[in-house]
This record gives C-alpha cells, structure tokens and sequence, in this order.
C-alpha cells in the first residue's frame, strides 16, 4: 500500500507514538541519505525532546558514540549537520527555545560546521513543520514533549514533490525576511 498524503489525530491517548515513529522514521531516512537540500524544524516552541530509543542498540551502526540510550533531537542534528546537511531552524524568540538554539550552535561550532546552521527568530511565527529531503510534516503541533506526548494534535505527512517543492520554498524565504 503507497500513499502520498497521510493524517494523523494525536491524542494522549489514542496514536500516541504513531508521530514520534515518523519524526523518526524522517530523521533516519535523511541520516541514511546523501545530504541533499537544507532540512528544516519550524516551529514556534522547540526543545531538545527524545526522538530515538538505543537502549536496545538498534541505532548503533549509524552512531556508536550515541551508546545505549534515548538519543535527543539535537544529538540528531548536529549529527546531520555532521554528515554535511545544511539545517534550518525557524522559531519564535520565545525564551524555551534558548536553550535548544544555544545546544545546536556550540554542537554546529565544535564539530567544525557551524556554516551548515542557520537559526532564523520571527516574532510572529505560529506555522509548524518539519521538511526534510522526501517528506514533509505540518499541522498544528509545536516540537516540544507536550505536542508530542501530551496535547491533542492534527499533522499531515505529506510525500508529494509538490507540497515538498511548496513548503521548501515558504521555509527557504524565512532567510530573507526580517524577524
């Protein structure tokens, strides 16, 4: 079965880890490919949340260093960013994202390729999504453990090249504008 467009309604009860699997299910498939356009997190509030589980090891071959246990959003990045991918981040100035913003830039900074980050702050922000090379994630939640644990949540997986094309374009222009 292939499908291009995908729903999902989180509650904290019902699809509970069904958008944390696809967030992973992204970061994998970029981790795995060859560094193509810039990946972008949008959102308004973002922390530094669990995206994968090692304590059992499954993830080793793509990193031993991570060892046995949960891996954070920012150990990915710094990770992709490692790999050669270009990151975007566009947030709020919101202060509970300082210390996501401040983890990136010293881990961009020590692994040599702080040139790969680009974090963009708009006062205004309140679109959501994360866009990497074949997929995008939008809807209603904000990268954050409440939108991913506990608050009810509506987001769209989409694979179409043209909604990826689209939201690429809508990210890409955060650079050109003034927050």
């Amino acid at each position: 079965m292939s499908f291009s467009t995908r729903r999902i309604f989180k509650s904290a009860i019902t699809s509970h880890n069904l958008i944390r699997e696809l967030i992973q299910q992204m970061m994998l498939s970029e981790m795995l490919a060859s560094g193509g356009q810039r990946v972008w997190l949008v959102s308004p509030w973002i922390s530094n949340v669990v995206i994968l589980d090692n304590r059992a090891a499954g993830f080793t071959s793509l990193n031993p260093d991570w060892g046995e246990r949960e891996i954070r959003l920012v150990e990915i990045l710094v990770y992709l960013i490692s790999r050669g991918v270009s990151l975007g981040v566009a947030t709020s100035y919101d202060k509970h994202n300082d210390p996501l913003i401040s983890l990136l830039e010293d881990g961009a900074e020590e692994i040599g390729a702080a040139a790969k980050l680009t974090i963009v702050q708009k006062k205004k922000l309140h679109t959501k999504g994360i866009l990497v090379s074949r997929g995008l994630l939008t809807g209603s939640m904000n990268l954050t453990f409440r939108g991913l644990e506990i608050n009810d949540e509506h987001v769209i997986y989409d694979t179409t090249p043209q909604s990826i094309a689209q939201a690429r374009l809508a990210f890409e222009s955060y650079l050109d504008q003034e927050g």
